[in-house]
């Protein structure tokens, strides 16, 4: 199987950063504005870690929906609880919860299995494919998102990683705001319907 370097992965997916980025942040701070409707109608907080880490998952790829459906360089792979991009027939990416090891949180499901082992295969897609996780992570206080990784990974083993918002000489980073203000009338708030693929591993789930 061909393994990817990190180089390659980065030229097919720079023209995307700016964007990847974009949904992440605003998936996020969808969740601070129902954090706050939430303190602000003394509704307390939510019990458990799981609930934030589902409900910013959704958040994020129904904005990655909104934002990447129609592009003739992007493939999007609709399964029954995770979408997967599939960007220039080459980099199949997914959207994870990173920890301070740089890979995502899972549940050691088939599918799972399937995407974070080098050597396995997805079927339907190249066995060449070069396989990533989108990882956001959250500061401290968990008002905004601090870090943005694409990493590459073998199981539990960490092949290479880089942070979306690094910089060459010269370069700009995109700035985004760390609350969504009530004026933002953002098509992509509308909920997105996903169709149910009846074959995907249902076990598969985004905030785990």
């Amino acid at each position: 199987m061909t393994h990817f370097s990190e180089d390659d992965v980065r030229q097919h997916l720079t023209p995307y950063h700016d964007r990847i980025a974009s949904v992440i942040h605003r998936g996020y701070n969808e969740w601070l504005s129902v954090k706050r409707f939430m303190a602000i109608n003394g509704h307390g907080t939510v019990l458990y870690p799981r609930t934030i880490q589902n409900f910013v998952f959704d958040a994020v790829v129904r904005r990655a929906l909104a934002e990447f459906d129609g592009d003739p360089e992007i493939r999007i792979l609709l399964e029954t609880q995770t979408v997967k991009l599939f960007f220039d027939d080459v980099v199949l990416a997914r959207f994870k919860k990173g920890d301070e090891d740089n890979l995502g949180q899972n549940q050691p499901t088939n599918a799972v299995r399937n995407f974070v082992y080098a050597e396995n295969t997805l079927p339907g897609l190249p066995p060449a494919a070069a396989k990533v996780e989108f990882l956001y992570s959250a500061n401290d206080v968990e008002d905004r998102i601090e870090r943005i990784v694409v990493a590459a990974r073998d199981g539990q083993n960490l092949l290479w990683h880089y942070q979306l918002d690094e910089r060459s000489e010269g370069e700009s980073v995109v700035s985004f705001p760390s609350l969504v203000s009530p004026q933002d009338n953002d098509s992509d708030n509308e909920p997105i319907v996903i169709p149910r693929n009846r074959g995907a591993d249902t076990a598969d789930t985004g905030g785990s």
